[in-house]
C-alpha cells in the first residue's frame, strides 16, 4: 500500500511549495512506505486508504523526498564527500556509511511525524 498519493503531496504536504519529486512520486512514495512499514510493524497495512491517518501522509511525503534527494546525491557524487583542486585530493564515504546515515534521517523523520501516533510501539497493545 502506499500512504500518499501525489494530490495528497501536491496540495496537502507542498501547501503551494515548489515540489521536490517532479515525476514518479508514486516510486518514491512506495519505497517511503516500505520505510514506514517497517517502523510501524506493518500496523497499517489492513488498513483503508480513506482511514489512514494525516501524520502517515505526512511521513510518507517526507519520506519519499529524502529517498529522491538521496538518490540524485549518489548518482552525482558516486560517494565522493569533497575534492581539493591544488594538489589533488578526494575523499569518499563507503556505501555502508552512506545507507547508515540515509537510515539515521529516515529513522528521524518517522519520528518526527509518529512518535506520538503509538504506531511505532513496539510493546504489546492492550
Amino acid at each position: 500500500m502506499i500512504y500518499a498519493d501525489e494530490d495528497f503531496y501536491f496540495n496537502e504536504y507542498l501547501l503551494e511549495k515548489k515540489p521536490v519529486i517532479s515525476s514518479g512520486f508514486r516510486f518514491y512514495a512506495r519505497q517511503a512506505s516500505q520505510v514506514i512499514d517497517r517502523y510501524t510493524f506493518s500496523r497499517l497495512k489492513n488498513v483503508a486508504a480513506v482511514d489512514i491517518p494525516e501524520e502517515v501522509k505526512m511521513c510518507c511525503c517526507e519520506l519519499a523526498e529524502t529517498e529522491f534527494r538521496n538518490e540524485k546525491k549518489l548518482k552525482e557524487t558516486n560517494g565522493k564527500t569533497s575534492e581539493k583542486i591544488g594538489t589533488y585530493s578526494v575523499n569518499f564515504q563507503s556505501t555502508s556509511e552512506l545507507e547508515e546515515i540515509f537510515s539515521r534521517e529516515q529513522w528521524r523523520i518517522v519520528m518526527k511525524w509518529l512518535a506520538n501516533t503509538g504506531l511505532c510501539y513496539r510493546g504489546v497493545e492492550c
